[in-house]
């Protein structure tokens, strides 16, 4: 009860609206690729790279998205996305089960868990790596200790993982870990145990079968290329706050923190394994690189601190049970039973009042208002400048209409570093941004109130306010002002 209590307490932190800004040309891409029976291969959406050729690792999540919205609206792709990160606690849980552990531990264990990856958690592709982690991290635990062989299916796992989103390669990242750790436990232990050798040798042939495997997709050898670039952007982690390192003043970083300190002075309190050691360090490294990784720490760090402070937890009780009568009080199992209901009631509730707000986030988040203006002033504009995270909803309103295609939307790599440099240049009145707008013919501006760029062009004579509300701005050039040629 107790466990399952905690399982359920998971619901609100994972239930969460679809606010991804890269979510509006996602879905448009799958109802792209399912009207034209064909992927795509050049880039859509902008008039600064137009035709482009593009590496769309996440075309079979963008039918998901296309046919979940089709189906029941935004409501069923969160529910469908909380129930992925959901399933993904459940096999955490299936691996604390491979040790002892205490239930009361193992159900704080998973809400921390949750919480920890709150800022990231969302219907978003990335939750398949959860999942697919979790699974694979389960599967290793099991083939290591010898008690299954389910790990030999892991190549299917990847052909599927590889066809859904791009952080298939944490399945290699975590294989090759596991490896190093057997073949360090093999040669410390003086080349004796032959069974750890072996278990290396089985290992590496399952990463083998599972690069094979990571092949079958429309894309081909070219995907690592594209998981290459995106992740050694020189300016990916400048503007876009999901590759920055994590911010531990931020108040919804603070469980993430606990966590990885809880880890820590865990492996101080009792003597970790050394593949624990390895993948809690590996996934760690990963998350104060990038929040956006997160979440790969919490699949490795979850069970590892349910187990390290279960022997704390059994410590303390055994010395309560020393100075007291050890009998168990007659309402506790009520008192459990009455705890798991309200857990389940409170989430599902909680995370039903979540839902429910989907229009208003919309709205309060993304130019709503500012597009519909657009809609109905269709002589306005040719070229747009919008903001960032903003590209992907104008490009979900309005493709295909060519005065409305963007500058830029969250394909970082279809973007290119030099378009992204351009933007930042921009964006943050570096140089002579207003000679940069000229040279791409931008002759309306749709951008976020209270920004610098937005008090540049309030104060320029070449640029006039024509639509405003309490989220975005809408500039077009000044009578006279055209863009340079």
């Amino acid at each position: 009860m107790l466990t399952a209590t905690g399982l359920f307490l998971t619901l609100p932190f994972i239930t969460r609206r679809v606010g991804d800004p890269d979510y509006w040309w996602h879905e448009l891409t799958g109802q792209w690729i399912a009207q034209h029976g064909a992927f795509a291969r050049h880039e859509l959406y902008t008039y600064t790279v137009s035709g482009a050729p593009w590496t769309d690792h996440e075309y079979l999540s963008q039918l998901l998205y296309y046919g979940l919205n089709r189906i029941g609206g935004l409501a069923t792709i969160s529910i469908f996305f909380a129930a992925v990160v959901w399933a993904g606690f459940w096999l955490l849980l299936a691996r604390v089960r491979l040790s002892a552990h205490s239930p009361w531990i193992a159900g704080a264990g998973l809400v921390l868990g949750a919480a920890a990856g709150f800022a990231v958690w969302g219907p978003r592709p990335q939750m398949f790596d959860f999942l697919f982690v979790s699974l694979e991290l389960f599967w290793i635990d099991r083939f290591l200790r010898g008690r299954g062989r389910a790990l030999y299916a892991l190549p299917a796992v990847v052909l599927l993982w590889a066809n859904l989103h791009g952080g298939f390669v944490f399945s290699f990242f975590f294989l090759g870990l596991a490896i190093a750790a057997v073949l360090v436990r093999w040669l410390w232990e003086g080349r004796r145990d032959h069974a750890q050798l072996i278990a290396a040798r089985q290992l590496g042939l399952v990463a083998v079968a599972s690069a094979v495997a990571s092949l079958a997709t429309p894309w081909g050898p070219s995907l690592f290329i594209y998981v290459w670039r995106t992740q050694f952007s020189s300016q990916l982690a400048g503007f876009v706050t999901e590759w920055q390192s994590p911010d531990f003043h931020m108040a919804n970083m603070l469980a993430f923190e606990a966590m990885l300190l809880l880890v820590v002075i865990g492996f101080a309190w009792k003597r970790p394994r050394l593949l624990d050691v390895f993948f809690v360090i590996g996934s760690a490294v990963l998350a104060l690189h990038a929040l956006l990784f997160i979440p790969i720490f919490v699949a490795v760090a979850t069970p590892v601190v349910i187990w390290q402070w279960s022997d704390v937890w059994e410590q303390l009780r055994d010395r309560w049970r020393a100075t007291r009568i050890a009998r168990r009080p007659y309402w506790l199992t009520e008192g459990l039973g009455m705890l798991l209901a309200l857990a389940l009631i409170g989430s599902v509730a909680f995370s039903a009042y979540t839902l429910q707000g989907q229009a208003a986030s919309t709205r309060a988040n993304y130019p709503v208002a500012a597009a519909d203006w657009l809609a109905s002033h269709s002589n306005v504009g040719t070229r747009v400048f919008n903001e960032y995270s903003w590209g992907g909803y104008l490009a979900y309103r309005f493709y295909p209409e060519p005065t409305r295609r963007v500058f830029i939307y969250g394909e970082s790599e279809l973007m290119g570093d030099t378009l992204l440099a351009k933007y930042s240049d921009i964006d943050q009145l570096h140089g002579d941004w207003s000679r940069l707008l000229d040279q791409f013919g931008v002759d309306y501006v749709v951008f976020p109130v209270d920004t610098r760029l937005v008090s540049a062009l309030d104060a320029s004579p070449n640029w006039h306010r024509a639509y405003s509300d309490s989220v975005a701005v809408i500039f077009t050039r000044a009578s006279g002002a055209g863009p340079a040629q």
